[in-house]
């Protein structure tokens, strides 16, 4: 079907040949490979975003997170980010980085378009329905990423807590949890980050999680990355849905952040039982609070042979009642606010009319990490091994390559 077919059809819809849903590392990726394999954006190809300017995820990050503070953005195809100031805003560096590169190849992404719905038609052109009007394409590069739905579990007697409930997502600043009793909830770097920052605000962070934390003194470098990027392949091309980051990575293991260990900042303190309006019930070492709490085999070995004034920082004071009784294996703390680093799920509701999960929960793609495997010319950037900022880059051009291949 040609542009003019389908707007005489749908009345005001636009055809693209290939359209990229998502303008972040790996939808500008995939743009920067079509661009250079001689499409022309506006005409042979679109890109559309949610947002209403460049930058992606991280155009919502806050404020206090630097570019030195940040994992790292990787650059983007022939187009170096050079010498930037890592003091600034992550959020401000990367949008205008974007911004720069969407200028460079003259993308006139088209914002905010975020998408709805995606349907098949029965010609096999697949229909978008968006906040900035309809299109259809013979192609999809998804790279909507993670962002748009953030993560919160169910925990029992949550719905009668009464205090303030933050989320990375809506995170601002650390000042907004002066002198409170926080609870942070998560074994990721997020939850670890916002543990060292809040440190400087308040002296009650109470950390969290569902398992104990995967500590991981390996060199994170580009070897080790390919490992980690191999194990996540063999995941979803199985058909799972990809596993939290850190189940695949752990924590770094540092200097850094073994100061914040032995400070008593990056201490585990149990897993959550219930909530109630006011407090937290925690399954920790016992009523009296005397034990250690395992830190994860990997920092338990170097806590063993801990000096004791560092050990005494890691134990549990809390008062708690309940001598005696059922929850004689627990404690009890008063918070006043819960920090929710709990991840992210896929963002694909509006592939679901599509039918695109497998039995297994996940959308099963083919050896390359991008081609879905139920749907002729859907292709995924950002989901699995590609969720990362490099990964994202290799996928982007892949999922372009494919794309290419699949409309010729």
């Amino acid at each position: 079907m040609t542009p003019a077919d389908a707007k005489h059809k749908f009345g005001t819809v636009q055809h693209f040949n290939i359209i990229i849903i998502g303008a972040g590392q790996a939808g500008l990726s995939a743009a920067g490979t079509l661009h250079r394999r001689g499409l022309v954006p506006g005409r042979d190809f679109a890109v559309l975003d949610g947002n209403t300017g460049p930058g992606g995820a991280w155009r919502h990050r806050w404020q206090s997170l630097t570019l030195g503070r940040a994992h790292g953005v990787h650059d983007l195809p022939n187009f170096p980010l050079e010498n930037p100031d890592t003091w600034r805003p992550a959020s401000e560096v990367v949008s205008e980085y974007y911004g720069a590169y969407e200028d460079h190849l003259e993308l006139g992404v088209i914002r905010p378009a975020k998408v709805k719905a995606v349907t098949r038609l029965q010609d096999g052109l697949y229909y978008l329905a968006t906040e900035a009007g309809d299109f259809t394409a013979n192609a999809l590069i998804n790279a909507t990423g993670t962002w748009e739905t953030p993560h919160i579990p169910h925990y029992p007697g949550l719905e009668n807590f009464s205090g303030a409930q933050w989320h990375t997502k809506t995170f601002r600043d650390v000042e907004d949890f002066a002198d409170q009793r926080v609870l942070v909830v998560g074994g990721g770097a997020s939850a670890t980050q916002f543990l060292m920052m809040l440190e400087k605000v308040t002296d009650h962070t109470i950390w969290v999680s569902r398992s104990l934390p995967r500590w991981n003194a390996e060199l994170f470098d580009p070897g080790w990355g390919r490992k980690v990027e191999q194990r996540v392949t063999t995941q979803v091309t199985a058909g799972y849905a990809p596993r939290s980051v850190v189940s695949n990575t752990g924590l770094a293991l540092d200097k850094h952040s073994l100061r914040y260990i032995n400070s008593g900042t990056l201490v585990f303190r149990g897993f959550i039982d219930s909530f109630r309006e006011h407090e937290v019930v925690i399954n920790g070492p016992g009523p009296d609070g005397a034990t250690v709490n395992s830190q994860g085999p990997v920092v338990d070995d170097l806590l063993r042979d801990a000096d004791p004034a560092v050990l005494e920082l890691h134990r549990n004071t809390e008062i708690l009642p309940g001598h005696g009784t059922d929850i004689d294996h627990q404690w009890v703390t008063p918070i006043d606010a819960i920090l929710w680093g709990t991840g992210f799920r896929h963002s694909l509701d509006h592939l679901g009319p599509l039918g695109l999960r497998s039995e297994r929960g996940g959308v099963q793609v083919e050896k390359d990490g991008v081609t879905v495997s139920a749907a002729p010319g859907i292709f995924l950037v950002g989901y699995g091994a590609s969720a990362s900022t490099i990964g994202a880059t290799r996928a982007g051009r892949r999922a372009a390559v494919a794309a290419l291949r699949f409309t010729e």
